[in-house]
């Protein structure tokens, strides 16, 4: 999102799905302890909180995830979380996210929280306020900037989605440099256990080190790709599951974009998601 490359706003919004209980554990850790044990937490999917076309909507964004979280008592409450990859302050983020929370409770009418994972120049993007004539606004928001936590720090944490903010960490690191990119990648594969949550942060590294890149060396790229072979199963349920939460059609068609953008074949697809070859072909073409 803002100025993020695609890529690494897609690599962050996966991992974070793929473990949404390890993040909002870690990250929100106040409201993990008054959450329902028993229920689960949804991702909502494809939102659109924004109507196409109109000039308000120029610049604006939706949350990387909305999270619908069980309480007590059968009740539940919204996290509109934002991933942000920067290096530059972003003056805008405050607003993005003033402007989702907004949506977000219109929408459901719920109690709803945000919180920004944020790797740009500066901490101070945690606070929105406007004034017009005697009218205030002001929303303080959760951020967790990553850049104030070190790589040892992050290394000692035992916590799964620690090593989701270690592998940030060690992208800022590495910026550019391919050798340091192989060398933290490296580290963070061997450092891996076969277990679903390590798989997807094995391949949110393999992502965010970018090791589909020509100048990695294919023994790494090779090493990447057999560790991570099971995880497309476990994605494969994922993309069903959000699909009958939209709907089976809007939602196997929304499944099958994500799959696609991803660069899955047009064949595989029409066996996980029984749609027609014809169809998939005039989404990708859109």
């Amino acid at each position: 999102m803002l100025k993020m490359a695609k890529w690494r706003d897609t690599a962050w919004k996966d991992v974070i799905c793929g473990i949404p209980q390890s993040a909002i554990e870690y990250l929100m850790p106040d409201l993990a302890v008054d959450m329902d044990p028993a229920g689960e937490i949804r991702g909502i999917p494809g939102m659109e909180l924004f109507a196409e076309g109109t000039d308000s909507d120029i610049g604006m964004r939706e949350p990387d995830i909305l999270f619908n979280i069980p309480m007590p008592a059968g009740k539940s409450e919204n996290v509109a979380l934002f991933a942000e990859q920067e290096h530059e302050p972003s003056a805008d983020l405050p607003r993005k996210v003033f402007d989702a929370y907004i949506r977000v409770r219109e929408k459901w009418r719920q109690r709803t929280t945000c919180i920004v994972i944020y790797t740009g120049g500066s901490s101070n993007v945690n606070t929105y306020a406007e004034s017009c004539y005697g009218c205030e606004v002001s929303m303080k928001f959760r951020t967790y900037y990553l850049p104030e936590k070190s790589a040892d720090e992050l290394r000692a944490d035992n916590h799964p989605f620690a090593r989701v903010l270690l592998v940030g960490r060690l992208s800022l690191d590495a910026g550019n440099d391919v050798k340091l990119r192989e060398k933290y990648a490296t580290e963070i594969m061997q450092t891996t256990t076969e277990n679903a949550e390590e798989l997807f942060i094995l391949d949110f590294s393999r992502r965010i080190f970018r090791l589909d890149a020509p100048e990695i060396s294919d023994k790494l790229k090779g090493e990447y790709k057999m560790l991570t072979l099971p995880l497309e199963e476990y994605r494969k349920q994922i993309y069903l599951q959000n699909a009958r939460l939209e709907g089976i059609e809007e939602g196997m068609e929304k499944a099958a974009c994500s799959m696609l953008a991803r660069g899955t074949s047009l064949q595989e697809v029409a066996e996980t998601l029984s749609l027609p070859i014809d169809r998939l072909q005039q989404l990708k073409r859109h």
